[in-house]
């Protein structure tokens, strides 16, 4: 093998050796020492969680029969109205107290419906022979076309009131009166924004229709009660995980649909991408179907009611503080995140759940200590990678080197070649010291001369005796 062949395999398999090295880098996540591992998931919910809040809403109303009679859920003689609550979920999107839910979840249409079915059990026991009371849903359905349901004055519809709780657990941390800016019924957005007087709340941020995809992984959030009949109330949101499936129409509103389960008091919560951007607003289910398969009103329709009202969905200082600082409790940098966290609190001291992510931070640092990139394993691994390195570059410097002065010896030999080969072809430059005669007469004379000194006779160029 020559030796050009062979620095350049050697310089090669040098460079590979380094790539792999490279390709083969320990990884923050693929900690060695114990430490807790993190997913894309967790990152996602614990980027939107501080944003998520619990949705109280209740109502209250007379329904008036067709005859003018008031019915109540006291029995005849009483005018008491009836009252209905239900619960949602909704999350910050400005930190000057702007909050996103689901339209229905504010909607007077939907808090009448729940008026009239419980109107509709008190009907059946008033007026149990009525053709109408042969059955809940026939009775609901009679009401729904025939009663009316008044507030305050007849001439209003039901009263709604709107309650939004945040906190860590069972630990309750503000309770804010809600009211309704602008919303969307379902079938035409199904979204709505609220205000509360607080600012410096814990914010999210909103995705665009064009960072969504079908496959695109998300998290579903909010306060499912399902899960609230199994453990107890709480104000830990629940994080159902998922893709979407279709992109989608119901009528002239665009929805996404979802394979993530979205129970019932999860309606008007985020659903948000691996990086903790909210694509869109749980929204409702198909009635019946046994599978996990929902629908979530797109995070753009909640950005066009914003802008009409001039608001701009965006993170607060204390967002920033926070998010800076999961970034360094997931790499191991738990004294950074501790920094962070500390900052974070000085801004908004209720940041829900950041207290126990704080003393989480401190455990892990007194149990593991900070990590460190020249640490351990890592530290062998950067020693080795370097020499590898240097190596390469070393060999890679000596073959460019070598590579300058090949063609230079090429040209060497060729030359010398050339010079050869002229050097025996044509006639010999005459010398001084070799004696010249002439031709004719035999007589010697000088080189430079041109006739014969004793005949006479011109000399022939080279014919000399």
């Amino acid at each position: 093998m020559s030796g050009r062949a062979r620095c350049g395999r050697v310089s090669a398999l040098l460079s590979v050796a380094a790539l792999a090295v490279l390709l083969t880098s320990p990884g923050i996540a693929a900690a060695d020492d114990g430490r807790p591992r993190v997913n894309p998931e967790e990152r996602a919910a614990a980027m939107i969680r501080p944003a998520v809040m619990y949705l109280a809403g209740q109502s209250y109303g007379a329904v008036r029969l067709p005859d003018g009679q008031i019915l109540s859920q006291f029995g005849p003689g009483t005018t008491m109205p009836f009252i209905a609550t239900w619960s949602c979920t909704g999350f910050v999107v400005n930190p000057d107290g702007w909050v996103a839910t689901a339209g229905h979840c504010v909607d007077s249409e939907s808090a009448k419906l729940l008026i009239l079915k419980r109107a509709a059990k008190e009907y059946i026991t008033q007026f149990p022979d009525a053709p109408e009371s042969r059955d809940p849903t026939t009775t609901l359905d009679w009401l729904r076309k025939n009663a009316r349901v008044e507030g305050d004055t007849p001439d209003r519809g039901p009263e709604i009131s709107l309650a939004l709780s945040y906190g860590t657990g069972t630990k309750l941390a503000g309770k804010l009166a809600a009211s309704v800016v602008d919303f969307r019924p379902l079938g035409k957005g199904d979204v709505a924004l609220l205000k509360v007087d607080k600012h410096n709340l814990p914010s999210s941020e909103l995705a665009t229709d064009a960072d969504v995809s079908i496959g695109t992984s998300v998290l579903a959030v909010g306060y499912s009660q399902s899960t609230e009949n199994v453990t107890g109330p709480s104000l830990d949101p629940t994080n159902k995980s998922g893709k979407v499936s279709k992109k989608s129409t119901m009528g002239s509103a665009a929805e996404y649909e979802i394979d993530a389960a979205v129970s019932e008091g999860m309606s008007g919560g985020p659903t948000v991408d691996l990086n903790g951007k909210v694509i869109g607003i749980n929204s409702f289910a198909p009635v019946g179907e046994p599978q996990a398969f929902n629908f979530v009103a797109p995070a753009d329709g909640l950005a066009a009611i914003m802008a009409s009202k001039g608001v701009k969905a965006t993170l607060g200082p204390a967002d920033a503080y926070y998010r800076k600082g999961l970034k360094h409790y997931y790499a191991g940098q738990y004294s950074e995140a501790i920094d962070d966290f500390d900052q974070t609190l000085s801004m908004s001291p209720d940041y829900p759940g950041l207290a126990d992510l704080r003393t989480s931070a401190a455990n892990l640092r007194q149990q593991h200590g900070d990590f460190s990139l020249l640490s351990g394993a890592n530290l062998w691994w950067y020693i080795v990678s370097s020499v590898v390195l240097v190596l390469a570059a070393s060999a890679g410097f000596t073959f460019l080197v070598v590579r300058r002065r090949w063609p230079v010896r090429l040209f060497d030999r060729r030359s010398l070649s050339r010079r050869r080969r002229l050097s025996v072809v044509g006639t010999p430059p005459p010398s001084s010291a070799e004696p010249h005669f002439c031709a004719n007469c035999g007589a010697e004379h000088h080189p430079a001369e041109r006739f014969c000194p004793n005949c006479g006779k011109k000399i022939s160029v080279g014919a000399s005796a």
